[in-house]
């Protein structure tokens, strides 16, 4: 990604929910810098709790005096009121040039380039868009830059892509956020990749906290025949949505679901595949927050070679992990369980 900005003509757009000083911070900094002392558009939009006591205002202030225009997203002291609190822009997108976009689970903080360890292994996921398959991404972080009294400096048609990439399959981006409420476009991918899938459904993910339909849906297919396997972190990053995680595993072996820790640290990346012919690669978390409460993004994949590599992807993170078994979960002490269990309660805000 950083190669592609060093090439950056016309315009470079960022979102991120984490946005954290550091190697990577330095390296970006210095990109993003110098390209809008070359003319370049540049804007950059970071959540304002996410990145909350990881990024310094002198580090702001130094894009903003090189011409680089950031936007705070929801800013935490501006507001009362506990549920838009809530709302945050998870999203994480790059667009360069309008011909090329990067979308998936990693944010900029050097944890994600595994250059510090935080939680183990750090292993996460993204895809890389080229030519048309790049607009969806810039059109939804312009419409989001304007939804936040941002000004563009040309006309949308400027953004789009330029050159046209030779392609198999199609892709189409996915958003969603609280303003689509009671409607759940990112839950509702999920809920059909599962109840249509014939074979194999694979699903990698941080956290789970799902309601009564998700876990439904997951357990009809598990004793429909069809291969469920979700691939879950061996060292989490946040203990007690981890123990919300672990209450519903039971049910869920019970129905033949089969649960995957990986052994080397923590899943990090948001990507669900059916049948070898579907995936989604995103910010999308299996749980209420995602579903509900942020602002997400993605891409649907559809008969594209980059799906033969996400496969392999997860092979890689299954020979990597441990099967949970009743086995494993009867070994977790009482007060695990209890804890668990009363947390799960309280899932949606975990």
């Amino acid at each position: 990604m950083l190669d592609d900005l060093e090439h950056a003509e016309r315009f470079i757009f960022l979102e991120y929910f984490i946005v954290a000083e550091g190697e990577i911070w330095d390296r970006l900094s210095d990109i993003l810098c110098r390209k809008s002392g070359q003319g370049v558009e540049v804007k950059l939009i970071f959540d304002d709790f996410g990145s909350m006591l990881r990024l310094p205002n002198e580090k702001v202030e130094v894009l903003t005096r090189a011409g680089v225009e950031v936007k705070i997203f929801n800013p935490v002291h501006h507001y009362v009121n506990r549920l838009y609190f809530n709302y945050r822009d998870h999203r994480k997108i790059t667009c360069i040039d309008g011909d090329t976009a990067y979308t998936g689970g990693a944010n900029i903080a050097d944890e994600y380039a595994n250059i510090v360890e935080r939680f183990g292994y750090w292993k996460d996921c993204g895809v890389r868009l080229e030519g048309e398959g790049a607009w969806g991404l810039t059109r939804e972080f312009i419409h989001m830059w304007e939804r936040m009294d941002g000004e563009m400096h040309s006309e949308h048609d400027y953004y789009r892509p330029v050159h046209h990439a030779a392609a198999q399959g199609f892709c189409q981006t996915l958003v969603d956020g609280p303003d689509d409420n009671p409607n759940a476009p990112a839950e509702d991918l999920f809920l059909q990749f599962i109840t249509r899938a014939r074979q194999s459904v694979y699903v990698t993910t941080p956290y789970l906290a799902i309601d009564e339909p998700m876990m439904k849906a997951l357990c009809l297919a598990g004793d429909s025949g069809v291969d469920v396997r979700l691939m879950m972190p061996g060292i989490p990053d946040h203990k007690f949505a981890y123990l919300v995680a672990e209450s519903y595993f039971e049910e869920l072996m019970e129905h033949h679901v089969k649960i995957y820790t990986f052994t080397p640290g923590l899943i990090h990346g948001k990507t669900a595949m059916a049948d070898r012919e579907v995936a989604f690669v995103g910010s999308v978390n299996m749980d209420y927050r995602s579903f509900q409460l942020h602002f997400e993004c993605g891409e649907v994949l559809y008969g594209v070679p980059a799906i033969e590599s996400l496969l392999e992807d997860m092979d890689r993170i299954v020979d990597s992990s441990e099967l949970m078994t009743p086995q494993r979960m009867a070994e977790r002490s009482v007060w695990r369980r209890l804890l668990g269990t009363v947390l799960r309660l309280f899932a949606m805000w975990m």
